[in-house]
């Protein structure tokens, strides 16, 4: 079973929602998807007119759910608000980052989610390929044509002595328990219960392998507790 969703990328005026809409219809030679998102916040825009443009491609039946990602939490309350009091189609499904490198989003945004019945799709469990382990801090010993390599800004995001520790923490954990330490991060990420489904950005089987095993595996209550502690440890 599949679940068709795509994005607008290039800017949120009302005109590029549907012109990126249709031109990915045209790609794929189909005539709807399932879900529809805006990529990124464009403070260009006021969140009304996107609000009210994606909502306009419900109503021409292209899709059946809009949403988006990268939002705070105050632009999808503002987002919700404008199509209760427009009675437009509202975002039901939000996709922010989410991993032990980057759990911010459970403080704010997923209680919010929680409250107003919005879809939770996460993404980069894996921090960008940062709890691979295969990145260190030094530029010149990143795989070439990996991700780092390619968009050397991650490192930005994900670089911090707190995250090398988690790093650490993880390979002990992978010692301990005989489970990889990229499955442990993986599993970690999915099993938050406020996780609708988790978005994995797989380049080969064997990326697939490892989600699949994450997923069917689960992780203890009190495993995920003691990993959660990681992420707030000074």
């Amino acid at each position: 079973e599949i679940t068709l969703c795509t994005k607008v990328d290039t800017g949120g005026d009302p005109e590029n929602i549907a012109a990126a809409l249709a031109g990915s219809l045209e790609r794929l030679g189909i005539d709807r998807v399932d879900i529809y998102k805006l990529h990124s916040p464009d403070p260009s825009v006021p969140i009304a007119e996107m609000v009210e443009a994606m909502a306009e491609q419900v109503r021409a039946g292209r899709t059946s759910v809009i949403g988006a990602s990268n939002q705070t939490p105050k632009q999808l309350e503002e987002a919700l608000e404008v199509s209760a009091a427009g009675g437009h189609a509202r975002w039901e499904i939000v996709q922010p980052p989410y991993s032990l490198a980057s759990p911010e989003a459970e403080d704010d945004l997923f209680p919010l989610c929680r409250e107003r019945e919005v879809a939770v799709t996460s993404y980069s469990p894996l921090a960008a390929g940062f709890l691979t382990g295969k990145y260190g801090r030094d530029p010149a010993s990143w795989p070439a044509g990996s991700r780092y390599h390619i968009v050397p800004s991650h490192a930005d995001i994900y670089f911090s002595d707190r995250n090398f520790r988690i790093l650490d923490l993880l390979k002990e954990k992978e010692s301990q328990t005989g489970i990889s330490s990229i499955q442990l991060a993986m599993a970690w990420a999915m099993t938050h219960p406020d996780i609708t489904s988790t978005l994995i950005g797989a380049r080969n089987p064997e990326h697939v392998d490892n989600a699949l095993a994450a997923f069917e595996m689960g992780l203890d209550p009190e495993l995920r507790a003691e990993m959660a502690s990681w992420t707030t440890e000074a």
